[in-house]
């Protein structure tokens, strides 16, 4: 049977992004099948993930999908698997507004998995060990053991390692301060995992599996049951173009795999680089369109047939950057960068963030993707808004229910908006998808 378990910390920036790739890579250089998995909304960290593993890397978020939905999504993502491994988000019990709720540690004790703590050296002596007590005694969850980052010398080693050992911690690795596995980051977090640095992987390994217990670790995981997945059995009858580059790379996979589970042919391409496909749908996504402004103005072509393949009636959901892609254009360093013109509105690039947070969208019109009155959950991350406020067809509301200012446009056959949002929220989004692109003469 599998194994799986979810690697935490008591804060952002401790190293669980380092850790996780660290050990996904290990594993995967000895031999082992993993599964990457990513808790919370992040469309960055799965990336690098992806990365390391070598498979796809699913979100698990237990305020955007409901507890059967949570483990729906764990175990699709464990098919063929032997281990499972789950990166934190933020804090162990950082939730929303003070709660559990969407929190590393709800998820992790909806799916019944052991908690590997890391720490962050710097700073710290003999009070990690109280630090990590306070942690493991919190809550009953079943915690595996600590490991500890960005160790500064030998005698700082000691320093950490007897105090945790004294509290009968199990110590699995002591991994040292070291430059080169330090990635950059930009406005949405770090770098994309295709940015790594070409030596990045090889230190990365080497210092992992001179400075982790893999084996004995693996050994002391327990093990989880994963039910195997029926095959769809759903042949395709639509066919959907997912926008993906350099631009556009923020999916969730789960949104992707619904669609395909719900008869969409999906064809990927490059609104930088590629014609348009001839499809009865269109996804484009989030990403940094931001950073590719000058390429994507070049693609006047592309723009003209995506307008006309919409005055056909082929439908189309953009999220946040593939959102801004469909407006006029986008006012950046005093520059004006015109781009599809499909919604009649400007947006301007703030260089800060703008808005940040769990998103519930509740429909008002006639759309291809939700219907009226009926409610998906999202997140929204953004560092621009539109020059004159817009929003036609829904409502917004963040993770307590009071309504937001968000912009986008939701009638007939667009669905626009800052919102990223996760099919798994709702059954029909993806059928809906579909269903409205099946309709639409190829």
């Amino acid at each position: 049977m599998p194994k799986a378990f979810v690697v935490a910390a008591p804060a952002s920036s401790s190293g669980k992004t380092l850790v996780t790739c660290g050990l996904l890579a290990l594993m995967r250089e000895k031999g082992y099948e993993t599964a990457p998995f990513k808790i919370g909304p992040d469309y960055i960290d799965p990336g690098h993930l992806f990365r390391a593993a070598g498979r796809p890397c699913y979100n698990l978020d237990s305020w955007m999908l409901d507890e059967e939905a949570l483990k729906r999504t764990f175990f699709r993502g464990m098919q063929q698997a032997e281990i499972g491994v789950v990166e934190g988000v933020m804090g162990l019990y950082d939730g929303i507004a003070g709660t559990l709720r969407g929190s590393t540690a709800e998820v992790a004790e909806l799916l019944g998995l052991p908690v590997l703590l890391v720490f962050k050296a710097q700073g710290l002596g003999g009070t990690i060990a109280a630090l990590a007590q306070g942690l493991v005694n919190y809550r009953p969850l079943p915690f595996l053991g600590v490991v500890v980052t960005g160790v500064g010398s030998p005698r700082h080693e000691r320093m950490l390692r007897k105090p945790l050992e004294e509290a009968g911690l199990r110590v699995w690795g002591m991994i040292p301060r070291n430059e080169k596995l330090s990635l950059p980051s930009r406005h949405l977090g770090l770098v994309e995992s295709r940015e790594w640095p070409a030596s990045f992987r090889e230190e990365l390994l080497r210092i992992m599996a001179e400075n982790f217990d893999l084996e004995t670790f693996l050994d002391s995981l327990p093990e989880v049951r994963v039910p195997a997945r029926p095959r769809s059995g759903v042949s395709p009858r639509a066919r959907i173009a997912v926008a993906r580059d350099e631009a556009f790379s923020f999916y969730y996979r789960e949104n992707l795999d619904l669609l395909e589970e719900a008869g969409a042919q999906i064809v990927y391409f490059s609104p930088l680089r590629d014609p348009l496909p001839r499809a009865q749908g269109y996804y484009f996504g989030g990403g940094y369109p931001e950073l590719h402004l000058a390429g994507l103005t070049a693609r006047a072509d592309l723009w003209e047939d995506l307008r006309h393949r919409v005055k056909r009636g082929a439908v189309v959901l953009a999220e946040c950057g593939g959102f801004m892609a469909l407006c006029r254009g986008v006012r950046k360093d005093g520059a004006f960068h015109p781009l599809a013109g499909l919604v009649p509105a400007e947006v301007e690039f703030a260089g800060r963030l703008k808005a940040l947070g769990y998103r519930k969208l509740k429909s008002q019109k006639e759309n291809f993707l939700l219907p009226p009155g009926e409610e998906a959950r999202g997140h929204e991350f953004r560092y621009s808004s539109l020059t004159q406020g817009l929003v036609c067809g829904f409502s917004a509301f963040d993770a307590e229910g009071r309504p937001v200012e968000t912009f986008g446009v939701v009638e007939g056959n667009l669905f626009a908006s800052y919102v990223h949002l996760h099919f798994g929220s709702h059954p029909g989004l993806a059928r809906n998808f579909v269903e409205a692109a099946a309709s639409v003469k190829p």
